[in-house]
């Protein structure tokens, strides 16, 4: 009877640890919006028996961030940068057929947060193979360059990945970009979301196997690509500005 309450007691503890009563390991990164005092963080959190916990949260900058009470927002990539008074943003669905997706949107929401207008539009996302190569691509680059919205990169060297092969430069919409940094703001990579919105060749494999069994071709696709471009020279997040990117919070 001992035991059984001993091991009741332990199940307890692990539930609550597990649902955020515990310590959290947090990597948090924050893009600060022009204007407010509003900013959007990315977080990802590890607790108790491997509980994971991310996404992204709008909150005043002066308020401490707390995993358990972060209020998550539905999204998964910034149409535009945000601004003080609106968030457009891209919601991604797990996809109920992968062969049935369109490219038009399922829904769209509007929430109110903090003050801001945040519009949501909800596409399904693509989960399958498919030549949109939505895979991770890493190069190094020499230079950049940054406007009001985009960042472009020149002096492009291929590490892996195809899909800037032959480019030389190569120019991405700010909103999406995380800088990877030390402690003291030296640069060791700028990862880059970006969003593949379009027709494209899909496979079907014999599960288990590299078997192709289908192969359909001018098909919609919506998924991620994500690129990690790794500066040649020595880089500090200071010479990037706080406007369309995420750095971390220490």
């Amino acid at each position: 009877m001992k035991n059984i309450a001993k091991i009741f007691c332990l199940g307890i503890l692990f539930s609550l640890y597990g649902c955020g009563f515990g310590e959290w390991d947090v990597t948090l990164y924050q893009q600060k919006i022009i204007g407010s005092p509003k900013v959007i963080y990315e977080f990802s959190a590890w607790g108790g028996l491997d509980s994971h916990k991310y996404g992204f949260v709008l909150m005043d900058s002066t308020e401490i961030f707390k995993v358990n009470s972060a209020q998550k927002l539905p999204i998964s990539y910034l149409s535009e940068i945000p601004n003080k008074n609106q968030i457009k943003s891209i919601g991604l669905k797990k996809a109920v057929n992968n062969d049935s997706i369109t490219l038009n949107i399922v829904n769209s929401e509007n929430i109110k947060n903090s003050g801001i207008d945040i519009k949501v539009d909800y596409y399904e996302g693509y989960s399958g193979y498919s030549d949109a190569t939505c895979l991770l691509n890493e190069y190094q680059f020499e230079t950049f360059k940054e406007t009001n919205d985009r960042i472009s990169f020149y002096g492009l060297e291929q590490n892996f990945g195809n899909n800037l092969k032959g480019k030389s430069d190569i120019s991405f919409q700010k909103g999406n970009i995380k800088l990877i940094t030390d402690k003291n703001g030296k640069l060791f990579r700028v990862e880059i979301r970006e969003l593949f919105k379009n027709n494209a060749t899909k496979y079907k494999y014999k599960r288990g196997t590299n078997e192709m069994t289908e192969k359909i071709m001018n098909s919609p696709v919506i998924c991620i690509r994500t690129y990690y471009l790794i500066p040649k020279t020595e880089t500090n997040e200071s010479e990037f500005s706080d406007f369309g990117i995420y750095k971390r919070v220490w």
